[in-house]
């Protein structure tokens, strides 16, 4: 109890001494004893306080640059989200970019065709060693059935193996089990080519004579009650080989079935524009003498003109009288 006493005693003399000294040396307006004895206390003690303050230093720029090393290590990690925001988008840029080019490739094969078409998005897995088979987001519900066609931007896919209602499988055309007929785009050369799985496709000409040359292109090649449309791009001879009976060589596909997103299933063959409208004018056929194996010349006319009856072989031909016109 004496000592609080004590202590608030001390307190209170405190104050009263620093108000007696504020109140003196704001009287002695700059001068008196205060501000004598302010000026011999920082002549005495600022020495002192500079080398503290010297020595000091360094933990304290030590201490700062703790704080900022933490700042620092702040502004590094939200740097770091911000460039993996920007990477992401930019991601994101590209396979839009890469998903318009695949949809523009595809709308430039179907114009160029004429085909009849669905399109379709890969869902399935990409083609493994064990199958090269793909799932696609169309069915028999969008007219989709067994054995279509199915082709990408750059040429060739495969063809459906099944169908379901909403999802059909395709088989790649670089599955070994995959065939096609096939011709040499710059001579007409016919042949079939087959799948390789990982290795490239393989041709055989139907003529062991026929004349190719690495870098031909390939395309498929129609025929009555076939499978392929024709002039579908399938790839570019990359090696030739074969021996006196027979012509092979290999060809490299055009497509990247790694990375196959879009395709276009062939609902029809190509469609073939209607023949223009005949004009009646042209249709009028002027009469024209023609020689019969015999030597006899007969008279071709116009169908819509009755044919005068000839005279009899026993009676003399009548000839026409003129008859007059008036005018009027």
């Amino acid at each position: 109890m004496f000592e609080r006493r004590r202590a608030r005693i001390l307190l209170a003399a405190l104050v009263l001494v620093t108000l007696v000294l504020v109140t003196v040396d704001y009287r002695a307006g700059g001068g008196g004893p205060v501000a004598t004895l302010r000026e011999f206390a920082s002549d005495v003690f600022g020495p002192i306080q500079d080398g503290v303050s010297a020595v000091l230093r360094p933990v304290r720029n030590f201490i700062n640059g703790i704080g900022d090393l933490f700042s620092a290590r702040t502004d590094v990690h939200e740097l770091q989200q911000r460039i993996d925001e920007l990477e992401e988008e930019q991601a994101s840029i590209s396979d839009l970019q890469r998903e318009i080019a695949s949809l523009r490739a595809l709308l430039a094969m179907d114009q160029e065709m004429g085909l009849e078409t669905v399109t379709a998005e890969v869902i399935g897995a990409p083609p493994s060693n064990f199958e090269y088979t793909v799932t696609i987001d169309v069915g028999t519900d969008d007219g989709v059935r067994e054995d279509m066609v199915v082709v990408a931007g750059d040429g060739l896919v495969g063809r459906i193996v099944q169908a379901t209602s909403n999802a059909s499988r395709v088989l790649l055309a670089i599955d070994k089990n995959f065939a096609a007929a096939v011709r040499v785009a710059s001579s007409g050369e016919q042949g079939i080519v087959t799948g390789g799985g990982s290795e490239p496709m393989r041709l055989e000409l139907v003529d062991p004579d026929a004349p190719i040359e690495v870098g031909d292109e390939i395309v498929t090649s129609s025929y009555e009650g076939g499978t392929f449309p024709d002039g579908v791009p399938v790839g570019t001879v990359e090696a030739l080989g074969g021996d006196e009976l027979s012509r092979t060589a290999t060809v490299r596909q055009y497509i990247d079935f790694t990375k196959l997103d879009f395709v276009l299933v062939i609902i029809r063959g190509p469609v073939r524009p209607p023949p223009p409208p005949v004009d009646p004018d042209e249709a009028t056929a002027t009469p024209t003498s023609t020689s019969t194996p015999t030597g006899t010349a007969t008279s071709t006319a116009d169908p819509t003109e009755p044919s005068p009856t000839p005279p009899s072989e026993t009676e003399p031909a009548i000839e026409p009288t003129p008859t007059a016109t008036s005018s009027t």
